[in-house]
């Protein structure tokens, strides 16, 4: 049985997804979701599995080279609704070349360990967000070229006019130091791609402007306040003393075009893989 709040967190990702993308293409078990604007985004060209039922990992993945292969993308990305399902197909996706991302839930369910001042946060738009944003691609991103590096980067500025994502950010002496994004849907707010450049970490920004957006997602109507983290990293318990608790867990299955992702020389995941 699928966990209630991951469901809820899911169908959340799911409404926002199927505005942004250009084509939805059923198949048996699932859908695809394609966005033809931006098809190096590997969050928004992939396939969600509803119902798995006995198939194989190997299933999967030419389902996935199908469809993800005939777009053309070249990258594969499978996600399932049911976790049970990730967790029995995730050693034939390793051995075909997938990389297993584990992800932890986290609702904002009490307070924080200490205050923090939001007012050093402000409310920007995408442009105002965007060179900073394109700066941290360029830190993170060893292996894409800037003109990729500018198209992730643009996606968001398709999100702020489709779905209305809103930008929170921090400065340093004027300068921009890092940010946060909060998308609002039916009473569901999520926190999502928080950033801080390195020589401004250490100082409490990220930690503001992650409670300013969380703030702002009540504020806007949202009574439930989410935010993902990697499973095998250190945030998830940073997140946690800020008031947020872990309430499930999700598995999916990323294969990187040639060249690049965590086996390519040099290279470091791009926080919008």
């Amino acid at each position: 049985m699928i966990d209630p709040a991951l469901a809820r967190a899911d169908a959340f990702a799911l409404r926002i997804d199927e505005r942004m993308a250009t084509r939805v293409i059923p198949f048996p078990g699932g859908r695809a979701f394609l966005d033809d604007d931006f098809p190096i985004r590997f969050t928004a060209n992939y396939l969600w599995v509803e119902d798995a039922g006995a198939a194989p990992a190997e299933h999967w993945i030419a389902e996935a080279d199908r469809i993800l292969g005939g777009a053309p993308r070249p990258h594969r990305k499978v996600v399932f609704a049911d976790p049970a399902d990730a967790e029995r197909l995730a050693m034939g996706f390793a051995e075909h070349g997938y990389t297993v991302d584990r992800s932890v839930l986290m609702e904002q369910s009490g307070e924080p360990e200490r205050r923090h001042d939001l007012s050093i946060v402000e409310e920007v738009t995408f442009t105002e967000v965007r060179p900073l944003q394109l700066e941290i691609h360029r830190r993170y991103d060893h292996t894409s070229s800037e003109r990729d590096l500018e198209a992730l980067v643009d996606f968001r500025g398709k999100m702020e006019r489709r779905v209305g994502v809103r930008f929170f950010m921090a400065r340093v002496d004027g300068e921009a130091a890092g940010c946060c994004e909060l998308y609002v849907d039916d009473g569901v707010a999520q926190v999502e791609s928080v950033d801080t450049l390195e020589e401004f970490r250490g100082r409490g920004l990220a930690s503001a402007f992650v409670l300013r957006a969380a703030a702002e997602g009540r504020a806007a109507g949202a009574e439930w306040v989410f935010l993902w983290a990697d499973a095998e990293d250190w945030p998830r318990e940073w997140y946690a003393r800020l008031g947020f608790r872990e309430v499930s867990r999700s598995t999916d299955f990323l294969r990187w075009p040639p060249g690049t992702g965590p086996g390519a020389t040099a290279a470091l995941k791009s926080p919008d893989a």
